[in-house]
Parts: structure tokens; C-alpha cells; sequence
């Protein structure tokens, strides 16, 4: 009920021509996995903080799949607690400006396909859900998650990071954006992401705007 209330909501703001946006936890709308659950008390598959269950499992895709055209872009929150994000950079090693290149590679290559009937009560068909690059916006966390108190549960995504990943992927320019949480950290450790990310923007030749989250 609560998430057709979301849709039928986001539909009639949509109507009346206000812009609508999701902002899922990484886990919400994932593009890693095709399972689908409504339950966000789930962990996630790496042997990494399985005590953690507090997860999602897809559970927003119930609604991009249901008003498709009632969402104009989504913010993907990289910096839920404990992440595959989180995961691949601090555990694993990746390099972080390669996980964001091979997060757009995998969404634009291969879709994002949920098996709705994981959970026949939802009445939705196993498909290819619509979400394009150009809805996207890539979601990171400004200064707080350097606090000693976050340690590895928040991954922290240096401007330099992804101003190396707008260099190597031609896939960046097609991005709705860059977002943050949140405005009230800005400065703390020296980290000013408002100017950063629009200063990234701005050297790749991309003139969609920074969307700033304040509440």
C-alpha cells in the first residue's frame, strides 16, 4: 500500500507539472541482483558486516515499473550503510572511480531486469525495468563520512575520483547528475562537494545541473 501511494502520488505531482524524484539506497534499486522483495530487512551477499539487515531488494523498482513516466530522476544513494559500493572500494579494493565506469557499463548494457514474480502478490511480470542514464543521478556522501565514527559503513568518493571517472567513461556525459548528502555538512574535512561536483560537471562539458539534497 505505502509504495502505491508513492506511485499514485508521484503520477499526480507529475501531472500538475512538479518535478519528481526517487531516492533509493543503493539497495532499493540494485542494479546487482534481479531478485525482488518489498521486505528492507534483508543483507546483502558479501561476507562483510552480514550482521547489517537493514537492506533492500529492489523494492523501488515496484514503482518505476508501475508509473514509469511519473519519475523524472533517481538518486541513487552510494553511501547506504554498508553498500556493494562500500563493499568493492574499502574491502575488495576496486578503485573507485573504475566501480562507478563499471556500475554505468553494467546499467547500460545489460538494463536492470526484476523478477517481480518473486512475489506474486505485487501482480507485476519478471521485466526489464526503464532506467536510463539520463534519470540517473549518482548519489555520494560530502564530508561526514570521513568522521571517525563512520570508519568503513559510508563510503567517501573523493572529488578527484570521480573527476578521473567523467575522464575515462564515455557513459558519464549521459548522466542525469551528481548529488550529495547532505548540504548541512559542507566544509567539514575540507570537503566542499557544491563547488567540486559543479566544477566536474563543468570540465566534462555536462550542463545538467548538481542536485544538492537539504532535507
Amino acid at each position: 500500500e505505502c509504495l502505491d501511494q508513492m506511485g499514485r502520488l508521484s503520477e499526480k505531482l507529475k501531472k500538475d507539472g512538479f518535478t519528481v524524484s526517487l531516492a533509493p539506497p543503493e539497495s532499493y534499486m540494485d542494479i546487482t541482483t534481479q531478485e525482488f522483495s518489498r521486505f528492507v530487512n534483508l543483507t546483502y551477499p558479501e561476507p562483510w558486516h552480514e550482521d547489517f539487515e537493514y537492506h533492500g531488494r529492489n523494492v523501488y523498482a515496484y514503482i518505476l515499473a508501475k508509473w514509469p513516466c511519473a519519475i523524472d530522476f533517481i538518486f541513487v544513494q552510494f553511501y547506504e550503510s554498508y553498500s556493494h559500493a562500500a563493499y568493492q572500494i574499502s574491502e575488495v579494493g576496486e578503485d573507485p572511480s573504475q566501480f562507478l565506469v563499471n556500475y554505468l557499463k553494467r546499467l547500460d548494457e545489460e538494463g536492470y531486469i526484476v523478477h517481480f514474480e518473486n512475489d506474486p502478490t505485487v501482480g507485476l511480470n519478471n521485466q526489464n525495468v526503464q532506467f536510463p542514464l539520463t534519470k540517473l543521478v549518482l548519489g555520494f556522501a560530502n564530508g561526514w563520512a570521513l568522521n571517525q565514527n563512520v570508519g568503513v559503513k559510508t563510503i567517501f568518493f573523493d572529488p578527484l575520483c570521480i573527476k578521473e571517472f567523467y575522464r575515462r567513461s564515455n557513459l558519464a556525459k549521459r548522466v542525469r547528475g551528481l548529488g550529495f548528502w547532505v548540504i548541512e555538512e559542507e566544509g567539514k574535512h575540507g570537503i566542499e562537494y557544491a563547488k567540486d561536483l559543479k566544477e566536474i560537471l563543468q570540465d566534462s562539458k555536462n550542463k545538467l545541473s548538481v542536485n544538492i539534497q537539504t532535507s
